[in-house]
């Protein structure tokens, strides 16, 4: 028999580990507006500069790239010296280089100030996500793992708002200016956020060199498997949003109507992490994947458009199926590392995942104008590719994900 909470589970974290989820949360809210603008102004980029699809989504390939960059320089900073200032520091460094492409005078200055931006976009995430899971309850791990990588949706919902309203108005250049706004909003966060306490010092040092990765025993090949499944989760989700404004704009939709969609895929996308989260809590980690991996397979000719008056059914399935598996991601990849190896270990596999995924917005466009398919058919074909594969690779994956996350310590 389970013994009944005496409290509910919101009263069980302390005030501190409120305000570092909140920390974490806010930061990835910020990041994800900062990071989709680009992807719903890149027709206006595209039209300014003289640049095809394909070049365009250069620069989203190499801001994932060096992601990778920022996640293991964060990861070490964050097990050396703790996790709060490595998080605070990349809000600024992020934000300031997207606000620096509103002065962009040509599409190679705007490669240039993305790529610098992706390593700050790395750092975030892992010392966020370190920051915020390792110390919260168990009981509710699984509900606060979908809530916390749900908010990408909540800044990407946010970036479709402002595009809507801001860039018919000012033009693209100052919807750059509105995401540069979070650099000030670190100071108020520096105060609020207290490093989480340090284990008691004891008579054995864990080993937390970069060595250790490869010399502690199971590691190595989580390391592995993890980037495998965020590789395949990465290239289902910029398959789906990498060139999804594009395929709006083809289909007839203005601005708000491009802001109408993205809304209610990214509503889906919240309703399905905190979902995911929650049943990978009492089902297991890969049931919360593999279920809606299947189904987003099967909805991918809704979400391109393929059925008459199915697009708006389209983009909420998108962020349901195609995107709200997410939310087990948090939990998932801290619960696979040691604690002595833990930030480092999240920041390898998730940025790890995103290098060859960082390629699949390019390789849609290439599809599309080089191979002659239609858009929306490379959208749909290797969005459903990645989708299945990850199904695939999920249910061979460590024993431990087939319980229930409760019961794993």
């Amino acid at each position: 028999m389970v013994a009944a909470h005496p409290e509910p589970w919101w009263k069980e974290p302390s005030r501190d580990q409120w305000a570092a989820f909140g920390a974490a949360w806010f930061g990835w809210v910020l990041d994800a507006f900062d990071f989709t603008v680009f992807l719903l102004v890149m027709p206006d980029l595209m039209k300014e500069f003289g640049v095809t699809a394909t070049t365009t989504t250069l620069s989203i390939a190499l801001t994932l790239l060096v992601r990778l960059a920022g996640g293991v320089a964060a990861g070490w900073a964050a097990d050396r010296w703790g996790r709060r200032l490595p998080l605070l520091l990349s809000i600024v460094w992020f934000a300031a280089c997207d606000g620096a492409v509103a002065f962009a005078p040509s599409f190679t200055v705007v490669l240039v100030l993305r790529t610098l931006f992706g390593f700050g976009m790395g750092a975030e995430w892992t010392a966020g996500v370190t920051l915020a899971m390792e110390r919260w309850p168990q009981r509710s791990r699984g509900l606060a793992s979908g809530v916390l990588q749900g908010s990408w949706a909540v800044g990407y919902l946010l970036a479709a708002l402002a595009s809507a309203w801001v860039v018919p108005r000012f033009g693209w250049r100052a919807l750059f200016l509105v995401a540069a706004v979070p650099a000030v909003l670190v100071l108020p966060l520096r105060f609020l956020v207290k490093e989480p306490p340090r284990a008691e010092p004891s008579a054995t040092v864990p080993d937390t060199s970069f060595s250790a990765l490869v010399t502690t025993p199971g590691v190595l090949k989580r390391l592995a498997w993890g980037s495998g499944v965020l590789a395949l989760g990465f290239g289902g989700y910029y398959g789906l949003n990498g060139l999804y404004s594009t395929l709006l704009r083809g289909l007839g939709q203005d601005a708000s109507g491009i802001a109408f969609h993205v809304a209610l895929f990214n509503v889906g996308m919240m309703v399905g992490a905190i979902a995911c989260g929650t049943l990978a809590m009492k089902r297991g980690v890969a049931l919360a994947i593999i279920v809606p991996t299947v189904a987003m397979a099967l909805c991918t000719p809704l979400f391109v458009g393929a059925v008459p008056g199915a697009l708006a059914l389209g983009a909420f399935l998108g962020g349901l199926f195609g995107a709200g598996y997410s939310g087990t991601t948090p939990l998932l990849l801290t619960s696979l590392f040691p604690a002595h190896l833990r930030a480092k270990s999240v920041g390898l596999v998730y940025h790890l995942g995103a290098v060859p995924a960082a390629f699949v917005p390019m390789s849609i466009a290439a599809l599309s104008e080089k191979a002659g398919l239609p858009l929306a058919l490379a959208i749909g074909g290797v969005v459903a590719a990645c989708e299945l594969g990850l199904a695939a690779l999920v249910a061979f994956g460590p024993a431990e994900i087939h319980a229930p996350a409760s019961t794993v310590h």
